[in-house]
């Protein structure tokens, strides 16, 4: 009995270790074919050729800032009373047209007490003259002192010195009654009446603003190769998002409430912008320049103000080497994503230009023929083989 039970506990000590010995031989051929598998892994993406493209390029401005350069109070000179409002809010005016009459009823008061001192000053005057040309005829014969010629001929001086003054007095008086008709000091639309008719107004206080608005204008800081390709005064589309705003999620308010002249398309409306000065001049060495625009706003619908989300879109397409916007990996857009000559993923720095919103100008890092990854590539590391798919162009 012993003999078949020892022959039992060895036949089962057999069998342990075989499975013991095949689980070995199983792990380590798996993990070989594991290795072997990842060794031979080819991570698929997809990719597009570089090459030159015509692209429509546009800049977008998060923020500008559009001003006017013809806009100006209109300032009464002197104090008085509003008795007739000649213009009405957003009616055009040109310089030196009436905006509004003021009357001081003093002022014609003072014109005829002015009138009447001149008056007596006159009779003084004519006085004081005849006694000094007497006194200058008969001091020529000694008759009388010199005393009394000097006495007539001061007086005479004195008379003809206040005469002077009260005429000059009047004609003060007639200048601000003048200035009673408050004139507009340039060309433009009435944007606001600050004061009504029956209002009582003094020297130096706004009485109505008037702009001009048919031409706005805003700047932009833009890089040094960018700048050299602009060229002064020729025209480009721009157009502004609507329903955006700085203060929130609406439209901002129009600031003066100015009507929006015939034909205006709203929020589709499309606007003409064209560069008139680049400062510094392009002669001189800068690595970022000014660009100052200015906007064809005949139609009335824009007004100084900031805007959100201002597009500037060429009206003339351009051929350049170009990739798709898809190809950058990082925000600023001059790292991409390649596939090298031995088929694996590398990374390129290079410098950008123009761009259409699909496709961005491909100034220096990249050739014609090379192949950028469209793909996302967040977490991949170079050198990884790559299984490509080329994007129809």
């Amino acid at each position: 009995m012993k003999t078949y039970f020892y022959l039992g506990v060895g036949i089962i000590i057999m069998v342990i270790v075989g499975l013991l010995g095949y689980g070995v031989y199983l792990n380590q051929r798996g993990e070989n074919e594991i290795e072997q598998r990842m060794e031979n892994l080819r991570l698929p993406l997809n990719g597009a050729v570089v090459q030159e493209r015509e692209i429509q390029p546009y800049v977008e401005l998060e923020l500008a800032n559009f001003y006017c350069d013809d806009m100006a109070d209109v300032i009464a000179r002197e104090n008085g009373r509003i008795t007739q409002v000649f213009v009405e809010k957003h009616g055009m005016v040109t310089a030196g047209k009436p905006i509004l009459q003021l009357v001081d009823e003093d002022i014609p008061l003072k014109i005829k007490q002015a009138d009447s001192d001149i008056m007596e000053a006159e009779a003084q005057l004519l006085k004081a003259r005849n006694s000094y040309n007497r006194y200058s005829q008969l001091v020529e014969y000694h008759a009388i002192s010199l005393e009394k010629y000097d006495e007539a001929a001061a007086a005479y001086k004195a008379a003809q010195a206040r005469m002077d003054n009260l005429t000059a007095q009047r004609e003060q008086l007639l200048m601000r009654q003048s200035r009673q008709m408050v004139l507009s000091s340039i060309d433009g639309e009435v944007l606001r009446l600050y004061q009504s008719e029956g209002a009582y107004v003094t020297a130096g206080t706004p009485v109505a603003l008037v702009g001009d608005f048919s031409k706005l204008y805003f700047t932009s800081p833009v890089v040094d190769e960018q700048a050299k390709r602009m060229v002064i005064g020729q025209p480009v589309s721009l157009t502004i998002d609507a329903g955006t705003s700085v203060l929130g999620g609406e439209a901002l308010p129009k600031p003066y409430g100015a009507n929006y002249s015939v034909g205006n398309m709203g929020e589709d409306q499309i606007f003409s912008a064209m560069v008139i000065k680049i400062t510094p001049d392009l002669a001189e060495p800068a690595t970022v320049r000014q660009v100052i625009w200015q906007v064809d706003n005949r139609v009335g619908l824009l007004e100084p103000g900031t805007y959100r989300k201002v597009r500037l879109h060429a009206n003339a397409a351009r051929k350049c080497l170009a990739v798709p916007v898809a190809a950058f990996t990082d925000e600023y857009n001059d790292r991409v994503a390649v596939v090298e000559s031995d088929g694996c993923l590398g990374f390129r720095d290079v410098k950008t230009g123009i761009t259409n919103g699909t496709y961005i100008e491909i100034i220096s890092g990249l050739q014609a023929g090379d192949i950028v990854i469209t793909s996302d590539t967040e977490g991949v590391t170079a050198g990884t083989e790559v299984e490509l798919t080329l994007e129809e162009n």
